[in-house]
């Protein structure tokens, strides 16, 4: 089951239109940053930064795609959240992978880390539904490694944009859905394979926040 939902991703979404998937998201990041909306992101965040700042952290996981196989990219992120609409923060990310690359003729592993900031703002909030942008940049490193030697390493640079929705099921649950793009700079005469790719997210969301509201209320 889990197989034929990557092959429908690989081969049906992403893989046939990578220029139109990209070019998409970015003409998605440019209306949403025109003149005016930055005006109203601007007047919003000049809003939010004066609320008390609430700290957070949270695993991150999204499915995204090296060389057209699927892949997995987990991560921890903390930060601060001002009122509930804008989150600031730092991240650390690494790849998952059962993708085993050729390198001087045999199979190696392709291993990934990086240190990241980011954005998260939420520009829609109508319940049930909520819409938030993600932008995060990132440096790191990509390496091909067999036994835990490393043959082939660079130094990599990371930009990746997010939409995505969520629709609040119950009091206390969501589910979310979102697409994006990764964007990778690296030395491919070093690490030979295709990094920039599409990203998705799907989750499941529990509203901690209320949780603890109404425990506390009690």
């Amino acid at each position: 089951m889990k197989k034929n939902i990557n092959n429908f991703f690989i081969y049906k979404i992403f893989s046939p239109y990578p220029t139109l998937v990209r070019t998409f998201f970015l003409a998605i990041f440019f209306n949403l940053f025109s003149i005016n909306f930055s005006a109203q992101f601007i007047d919003s965040i000049s809003e939010n930064i004066y609320s008390n700042p609430v700290f957070f952290i949270k695993i991150d996981t999204r499915g995204s795609f090296v060389s057209n196989r699927h892949v997995r990219i987990n991560g921890i992120k903390g930060g601060v959240c001002f009122n509930e609409q804008l989150k600031i923060g730092v991240g650390y990310n690494w790849l998952k992978t059962n993708y085993l690359p050729i390198y001087n003729g045999e199979n190696v592993n392709l291993k990934s880390h990086n240190v990241s900031t980011f954005v998260d703002y939420i520009f829609i909030k109508k319940k049930p539904f909520e819409f938030n942008a993600n932008v995060q940049i990132a440096i790191g490193n990509v390496q091909y490694k067999q036994n835990q030697i490393r043959l082939a390493n660079s130094i990599a640079f990371f930009y990746e944009q997010s939409i995505t929705a969520e629709y609040r099921v119950l009091k206390y649950l969501g589910l979310g859905f979102g697409l994006g793009y990764r964007f990778v700079v690296y030395n491919k005469t070093a690490i030979n394979e295709k990094l920039s790719a599409p990203v998705y997210i799907a989750r499941l969301k529990l509203y901690f926040g209320d949780i603890y509201k109404d425990l506390k209320e009690k």
